[in-house]
C-alpha cells in the first residue's frame, strides 16, 4: 500500500492538503493538482483522493477502493485509473489522523460528499442527525492537532443522476456546520451550471477531463478568494 510505514517516516509539513473522492481522481483532482503546485510548489502540497469514499472512511473502518487512487506527495505521485476498461489496482484509504500526523497542513481542502448520494435518493426521510455528526466529527479531525488550521469544503458539483432535494440536503448540513464551526464553502454547482450528459460526462455523476478542469479552475478561484478576504466560514456560494 502507498502510505505503508508512513508512521515511522519523519513529518513532512506542507501547505496545503486535498482530500477527495474519484472526483479529484479525475480531471477535477488534475485541475486541483496543477493550480496548488504551480501557487506553493511540490513541497508545499499533499493530495489523497479515493475513488467511493465518504468522510467517515478517512476517520475509521478499513475501506479499501478498487476504482480509483490519487496520492501526490512532496515524496512522489501515484495515479491508479482504469485502463482499457481494467480496473485499477485496490487501495486501502489512508486516515486522516495518520495523514494529518505526517503532514501537518495549515490548510485542508475537502471534495467530499457525492458518495452519499446513492443512498439519500433512495430515501424520501434521510437520518439527518447521523450526517450532520459525520460531518461534526470529520472536521473535529481535522482539527485535532491544529485548531488554527483553514478549512475549505468544495461542495459536491451537478448531476444529472441525483434529484435536486439531495443535492439540497448534502449542501445544507455542510453549509450549517460551516457557519457553526467556522469553516469555508465553495458551491460548485454555481461553478459547474447543470450537468448535460454527453458534454459534462457520460454517466450523471462523473466529469470528463475537460469539464472537471474547468469545475476545478472555479474551485479554485474561489479557494484563492477566500483565502485573501474571509476571516471566518461563509455559506456557500460567497466570494
Amino acid at each position: 500500500m502507498p502510505l505503508a510505514g508512513l508512521s515511522a517516516a519523519a513529518p513532512i509539513p506542507v501547505k496545503v492538503l486535498l482530500i477527495g473522492d474519484s472526483l479529484s481522481v479525475g480531471g477535477f483532482g488534475d485541475g486541483m493538482e496543477a493550480s496548488l503546485l504551480r501557487k506553493y510548489g511540490e513541497r508545499q502540497v499533499a493530495i489523497f483522493a479515493s475513488c467511493g469514499s465518504s468522510p467517515e472512511d478517512w476517520m475509521s473502518g478499513d475501506f479499501v477502493t478498487n476504482c480509483g487512487y490519487r496520492q501526490t506527495t512532496p515524496s512522489g505521485r501515484i495515479l491508479h485509473e482504469y485502463e482499457n476498461g481494467v480496473r485499477p489496482r485496490p487501495v486501502r484509504t489512508p486516515k486522516l489522523r495518520k495523514l494529518l500526523g505526517h503532514y501537518q497542513p495549515e490548510m485542508v481542502i475537502v471534495q467530499q460528499g457525492t458518495n452519499w448520494m446513492d443512498a439519500l435518493a433512495e430515501t424520501s426521510h434521510p437520518d439527518a442527525a447521523r450526517y450532520r455528526r459525520i460531518i461534526a466529527d470529520f472536521v473535529g479531525e481535522l482539527r485535532r492537532g491544529n485548531s488554527a488550521v483553514s478549512i475549505f469544503w468544495i461542495l459536491p458539483p451537478a448531476s444529472a443522476k441525483y434529484p435536486a432535494r439531495v443535492h439540497e440536503a448534502v449542501e445544507g448540513w455542510i453549509n450549517k456546520a460551516a457557519r457553526k464551526m467556522g469553516f469555508y464553502t465553495v458551491n460548485s454547482r454555481i461553478i459547474t451550471g447543470p450537468y448535460r450528459d454527453g458534454r459534462t460526462g457520460g454517466d450523471g455523476v462523473h466529469y470528463t477531463d475537460a469539464a472537471g478542469r474547468a469545475w476545478a479552475r472555479g474551485a479554485y478561484a474561489k479557494f484563492s478568494a477566500a483565502q485573501r478576504a474571509l476571516p471566518l466560514a461563509q455559506p456557500s456560494g460567497s466570494p
